[in-house]
């Protein structure tokens, strides 16, 4: 009997909001009951309105069991110590034509901003991946989705790490020169940036991946056959690397290449078909990970051409991995929460002291579980998606303590060294609010109830 083909598949499905409110708790109760006995890698609320969710999951397939608990679990908690870094998590959404962060790497200014004000930042490769560039602060820790929503669930901590090696898996392209010119940027970074890239593994068959778009206008994609990845993916964490990078070829149609580059409004296509590859790998082995498209036609260098600011660093570019190989020789270690592998050291999900993430693009595990946990929320109005999620969508008043809604990333920078200086944010804006003073009362004291509502 033939083994079944190890794959990836991505469903579609509509939720109604729980009626204990958007905490992840209430929501994953609803999520597992519709996808039983599933391993999802990746959620996603596309769309809310009138308390329906229209939710984007991906789910591995169950030949292969999941390192890590469910991502339908509850966050876990753990005693709050005192002392420990300052972590915020700076959250920009893949494939949903986020103004800042939706193109190659456009976002590191902001990204670095944000980083200036907090001891680590925590934030997900596309804010500072820009194909053969990255200038992200020392104090970023370069984290996939997939993990920084374990993370977020205490299923995880990161330890922050030296520079360290970077394993690789290469697709075996179609005609070697393209492997050739992989192999050229990967010398370049061991002879110019001096890391340390072992093992490259390239597989013995195609890694087949098509970049879509859902029916929701955001980017997409379609995994086929994973039996040449897993066998590269086993071969390469013999070596025990902290980090892996894939580089495999995306497949776009050319209408929707042609498009993209020439300025319509589409959603950066490749995206999220490797953010369903990396949660894929994340979720399998106990490393970080990021993916860059393997060149698959001499044309697709776009040598030449003037396309939208934002994308410049991919326009220059041919190999598209410099950016991800030095992000990841600068990523995190993962390590277990709990047993022998524990790190009292390691950041963990009691160390984040807020998060970032676009005003309209909240459907998200971090969002939610940090509503639950009570971790202030920063939402950027100025960084539009093509998502229309937000708090008030989810059935979340507009004077929720927890949220803060500003224009831009300067304000958010300016509430998180509000936050390190122990200045109040709410004594940084106008009016002020009224001081509710509470005078016990008691039979001896009548007219406490009517001073307490004076001084209020």
């Amino acid at each position: 009997m033939r083994r079944p083909t190890p794959r990836v598949f991505t469903r579609h499905f509509s939720a109604q909001l729980p009626s204990g409110g958007a905490y992840w708790t209430n929501l994953a109760s609803t999520l597992e009951e519709l996808a039983p006995d599933s391993q999802p890698i990746r959620v996603v609320v596309a769309k809310s309105s009138r308390g329906t969710l229209d939710i984007e999951a991906s789910f591995a397939g169950p030949e292969r069991p999941l390192i890590w608990p469910s991502l339908f679990t509850s966050p876990i908690r753990r005693q709050p110590s005192l002392n420990r870094p300052a972590v915020v998590v700076n959250i920009i959404p893949t494939g949903v034509r986020a103004n800042i962060g939706g193109f190659a790497g456009d976002a590191t200014p902001a990204t670095n901003l944000l980083a200036s004000a907090c001891d680590f930042l925590v934030s997900n490769p596309n804010t500072v991946t820009a194909s053969d560039l990255y200038f992200a602060r020392e104090n970023v820790q370069y984290v996939e989705g997939n993990l920084i929503c374990r993370f977020m669930l205490g299923q995880l901590d990161l330890q922050p790490a030296d520079r360290h090696p970077v394993g690789l898996v290469i697709e075996q392209p179609r005609e070697e020169r393209f492997l050739r010119n992989a192999v050229n940027a990967i010398n370049a970074m061991r002879t110019v940036a001096g890391l340390k890239i072992d093992p490259v593994v390239v597989t013995d068959g195609p890694v087949p991946t098509a970049c879509t778009y859902s029916r929701f206008g955001n980017a997409s994609g379609e995994v086929g056959e994973l039996d040449a990845l897993y066998r590269a993916l086993d071969e390469a964490a013999q070596s025990k690397p902290l980090s892996m990078g894939l580089v495999t070829t995306l497949h776009v149609p050319e209408s929707v290449r042609s498009a993209y580059y020439s300025g319509e409004p589409l959603p950066n296509p490749w995206g999220s078909a490797e953010a369903i590859l990396t949660h894929l790998t994340t979720s399998h082995y106990s490393v970080t990970a990021a993916h860059s498209p393997l060149l698959m036609e001499a044309d697709h260098t776009m040598f030449g051409t003037l396309g939208d600011p934002r994308d410049g660093a991919e326009l220059i570019s041919s190999a598209y991995l410099c950016s991800m190989i030095q992000g990841l020789s600068r990523s995190p270690q993962v390590v277990s929460t709990t047993g022998p592998d524990a790190d009292l050291t390691a950041l963990r999900a009691d160390d984040v002291r807020a998060i970032v993430m676009p005003a309209s693009a909240v459907g998200n595990i971090p969002f939610f579980v940090g509503l639950e946990r009570g971790i202030p929320l920063i939402l950027v109005q100025d960084n539009s998606t093509i998502f229309h999620v937000s708090p008030q969508s989810l059935g979340i008043s507009d004077e929720h303590p927890g949220i803060w809604v500003v224009n831009n990333y300067e304000e958010a920078a300016g509430l998180l060294l509000a936050q390190r200086e122990g200045i109040d944010w709410n004594s940084l804006r106008r009016p002020i609010e009224p001081l509710h003073v509470h005078t016990m009362s008691n039979e001896r004291n009548p007219t406490a109830e009517k001073r307490e509502a004076l001084l209020s």
